[in-house]
Order: structure tokens, then sequence, then C-alpha cells
């Protein structure tokens, strides 16, 4: 296992497997407490990062997900990342950009590009693979894994933004990756709405049944 096979999700096969996934953990953990210990990166354990969302903030939602997400995954590639792919140029770039490759501050530009290509291959490939899913998992199943699915997107795309926030350059965040946070927005956005929906129909219930005391009393 290499680091091309988290580069877009990290929902690999060798991950979905169960004993595969736990040694993914230990060694993720390991990973973790190098950074802590020999690189003073305090935070390396609360970051957004693959391992640290599966092996430990979302770790007991993947594994409610998991056997969904093994199932549907051999198709899931084959359809998903066929239609997903990139156009003959962006592939040659990021071919041409080496795996695991930490990016300076000189690089900025093309570590724009490859972002745009990331975040244009997650919304795609998320869309597609959320019909799979739909179609091969129970509905209590699909609606977890899909869940989870989005989840990683959105604090992905959030982990984004705070950086370019932070360093001042938010208007560099690609076009891509703003998108999925709109589409966060917008998500929130409706389920206040649906939220406050509710609300007034507990208080158009309530209403009547209040003024009847009133003119009770």
């Amino acid at each position: 296992m290499n680091v091309s096979d988290f580069y877009d999700f990290p929902f690999h096969p060798k991950v979905l497997d169960y004993v595969s996934f736990l040694a993914y953990c230990r060694l993720a953990d390991r990973q973790t407490q190098c950074f802590i210990e020999k690189c003073n990166d305090q935070n390396a354990d609360k970051i957004f990062s693959p391992s640290n969302f599966l092996c430990t903030f979302k770790r007991q939602h993947f594994l409610r997900a998991r056997s969904c997400l093994e199932e549907s995954e051999p198709i899931g590639f084959l359809r998903c990342d066929r239609s997903c792919q990139f156009n003959e140029e962006k592939q040659q770039q990021k071919n041409d950009i080496e795996l695991g490759k930490v990016f300076v501050e000189t690089e900025l530009e093309l570590y724009e590009k490859e972002l745009d290509t990331l975040c244009t291959f997650q919304n795609c490939f998320s869309k597609c693979h959320k019909k799979i899913i739909e179609q091969i998992c129970s509905p209590n199943q699909a609606n977890i894994a899909i869940e989870l699915i989005q989840t990683y997107i959105k604090w992905h795309s959030a982990d984004l933004f705070d950086w370019h926030l932070l360093t001042g350059n938010e208007k560099l965040l690609p076009q891509s990756c703003a998108l999925l946070i709109q589409l966060e927005k917008n998500e929130q956005k409706s389920l206040e709405n649906n939220n406050n929906i509710k609300l007034k129909e507990i208080d158009d219930t309530i209403d009547p049944i209040v003024m009847a005391i009133m003119a009770a009393v």
C-alpha cells in the first residue's frame, strides 16, 4: 500500500478489510506519535487527515459502514473511477507530480492545481458512488455509508478552506474546492430551514391550545 492508494479517498479495499484496517490504524498511530515526539507537532492527533478520520474521529461510524463500502467498492471503482477520470492534460499533470510530495511556498501554484484535480474528482466520484451504494446496500446501511463519505468530503474541504484563510490565500482556493464548501453551506441552510418549518408547525399546533386555555381562564 502506498500514498497513491489514498489520493482521492481513504476507502481503499485494503482498509475496507477489517484485519487490514486494524493494521493500518496501528501504523497510523505510530506515525502520529512520531510526528508528536520527533517533530514536536503537538496537534498531529487533532488535525484532519485520512488516518485520523478513519481511525479516531469517525472510527465507529466507519466500522458500521465498512461492510457496505466493501461490497460496493468493486463496482464503484469500475464505474466511477472511469467516468470521473481527468482529461489527458490533467492526468499527465497528476502523473508529473511526485506522490506524497510536500509543497513549499514557491510551488503554491502547482499545489493549487493539485487541489483542483482532487476536489473535482471527489465531487464527481461521491455522486457516482452514492447511486451504486443505494443499489447494492440496504437502505439503512446505504445511509450510513453515504453519510460517512459526505462527512469526509465536508471535513476535507473545510480543512482546505481554513488553511487558505489562515495563510491569506483564500482567493487562490480552486473553484472546485469552493464548490464543495458551498454545497455544505447549502445543505446546512436547508437543514436550518427544515428545523424552522418543524418549529413553526409546533407553534401552529400549540397556539390554538394556549388560546383556548387563556379563554377558559
